[in-house]
């Protein structure tokens, strides 16, 4: 018995010392810019809000696919309760911008997707961006993500965006769906995703900057989980002159 224990634990030895390693995560690249709408009568700073990622393989490789994407973003004012709120279950029905109210759009985006070795092009993705239905004390926030062509697919990406305290003003929690390809390939990665929130309705901003600036510039940091089990990390600042730089 205990010769079959050791010999079991022998085989199972040389089979990890053979085991390929865990692959590295995708390099992410995070930047942030603020554009200023109008100062309000009362002081505040009426702002849109542009965040953009990049993920890439150091050997210019298709990187796995981002499954989760996590922002933490400067303090501020967001006015979620004036704007409609869109419902997820309609826009996942009707994939379309008109699957929400109007005036529920806030912001709009693009992105690129790689399917390769399928496609060897480049997929364009447009993206809209909805205010969605209160999350506890915080609020959904959804992307419609649509691409013709090569690959055709519609898709709504959920997030919750909450207040949080100390260097940060708010947390964005994004799952990203697998983007499924052809049977028996791998799914398609997004490499790049950048976004502008950015709505006024009835005078009111849908963000609001800080009255103030530290001389630091603001944080931004960001998290990304991907499909085979990495993770990385990137952060900048937005400085008072409203650019990002690297962190």
């Amino acid at each position: 018995m205990h010769g079959r224990i050791s010999l079991t634990l022998a085989v199972a030895a040389a089979f990890a010392a053979f085991a390929p390693a865990a692959s590295a995560a995708p390099a992410a690249t995070l930047t942030s810019v603020v554009n200023l709408l109008q100062q309000g009568k009362d002081g505040a700073w009426n702002i849109g809000l542009g965040t953009g990622v990049t993920f890439a393989n150091p050997d210019g490789s298709q990187p796995s696919p981002v499954r989760r994407m996590r922002f933490k973003f400067p303090p501020g004012k967001s006015n979620w309760t004036k704007f409609a709120a869109c419902d997820r279950a309609k826009l996942e029905q009707a994939k379309a911008p008109d699957g929400c109210p109007s005036g529920s759009r806030i912001g709009k985006g693009t992105s690129v997707v790689w399917a390769r070795p399928i496609v060897a092009d480049p997929i364009p993705v447009t993206v809209d961006v909805f205010n969605g239905k209160a999350v506890g004390s915080g609020r959904e926030l959804l992307f419609l993500a649509r691409s013709s062509g090569a690959i055709s697919t519609q898709m709504v990406l959920r997030g919750v965006l909450r207040r949080t305290t100390g260097r940060f003003g708010f947390d964005l929690d994004v799952a990203v769906p697998a983007i499924p390809t052809i049977p028996g390939s791998p799914d398609a990665s997004v490499i790049s995703l950048n976004t502008l929130v950015q709505a006024r309705r009835r005078g009111v901003s849908y963000l609001e900057a800080p009255r103030t600036c530290p001389t630091a510039g603001f944080p931004v940091a960001g998290t990304f989980d991907f499909a085979d089990g990495s993770t990385a990390t990137s952060s900048a600042r937005i400085p008072c002159t409203l650019v990002s730089v690297p962190g």
